[in-house]
């Protein structure tokens, strides 16, 4: 974990629930290079606002993205150089608003990017603005009357598309958390894993709530695609406890795996028209 501790300030709120997601993350990428993973080759792609910290806290390769940019930023990463594991950090305003078209792709093209998106249901950096996953009734700056609109399912939006990995996890089971994230690194192809990571300053019910309540769904049909619509679907992002775990795991070819195969197919196409000129 010391390989990855930096001496940049801490810079979040006194008893922000990232630092309990940070401890996590590190002993996952210490396990990652203890395995014989080279340290050099993980890469950390972070969005804008307080989740942009991590870029901070972490000693490690990184980029500092455009707001909702993450995630074809990690991808022309891993475009440029196919043996780094890339890892995007985003909250879910970067993800789920000015993002969400890049989610939508990202889930269709299916590259082996790990995308982890930290979720309090408010805009914290930006002092409390509803966000598209924000519950109705939500009172912040822009809504002092209560949020109107309804919140979005962006898990449900990812399996349509055609994500291979899907989760949800708890900042407040550090467990299940390292589990679930480095079983999402492992995963070939495009991982997506939603943290429930309440805002203390913003959001400050939400903890005592998540604490008490950890509702972990079963993963013995986690390649079913019909029991993991059942499970996203059971949650619309309102005040009841969200289901945790990994809901959906499947193997399919990667975007890079494809044009791998492609540019094969190619030179052997090429291969032939020459030694038929030849002749």
């Amino acid at each position: 974990m010391k390989d990855f501790s930096t001496s940049y300030p801490n810079t979040w709120c006194p008893g922000c629930s990232n630092n309990i997601a940070l401890e996590a993350i590190k002993e996952v990428f210490a396990d990652f290079v203890k395995s014989g993973f080279k340290k050099n080759n993980l890469v950390a792609v972070t969005d804008i606002g307080c989740v942009g910290k991590f870029y901070d806290r972490l000693d490690m390769n990184s980029f500092y993205a455009l707001h909702g940019r993450t995630l074809v930023t990690a991808l022309g990463i891993k475009m440029a150089n196919p043996n780094l594991k890339v890892i995007g950090f985003l909250g879910d305003g970067g993800a789920y608003a000015e993002g969400a078209n890049h989610l939508i792709q990202m889930s269709r093209l299916n590259p082996d990017i790990t995308a982890l998106v930290f979720n309090n249901r408010v805009f914290a950096l930006t002092v409390g603005q509803a966000t598209p996953v924000t519950e109705v009734g939500y009172r912040g700056n822009t809504t002092p009357e209560g949020s109107k609109d309804n919140p979005y399912n962006p898990l449900s939006v990812a399996l349509s598309a055609g994500a291979t990995f899907i989760a949800r996890v708890s900042v407040f089971d550090p467990n299940s958390f390292k589990r679930i994230i480095k079983s999402a690194m492992d995963h070939q192809g495009f991982s997506l894993v939603e943290i429930i990571q309440p805002c203390l300053t913003f959001r400050p019910n939400d903890f005592a709530s998540l604490r008490q309540n950890q509702n972990f769904v079963s993963e013995n049909q986690k390649n079913n695609y019909v029991e993991a619509r059942r499970l996203i679907d059971s949650w619309n992002y309102d005040n009841s406890q969200p289901p945790l775990g990994i809901f959906y795991e499947v193997q399919k070819s990667t975007w890079g795996e494809k044009r791998v195969i492609k540019r094969s197919t190619r030179r052997n196409i090429n291969k032939k028209i020459l030694e038929q000129e030849l002749l």
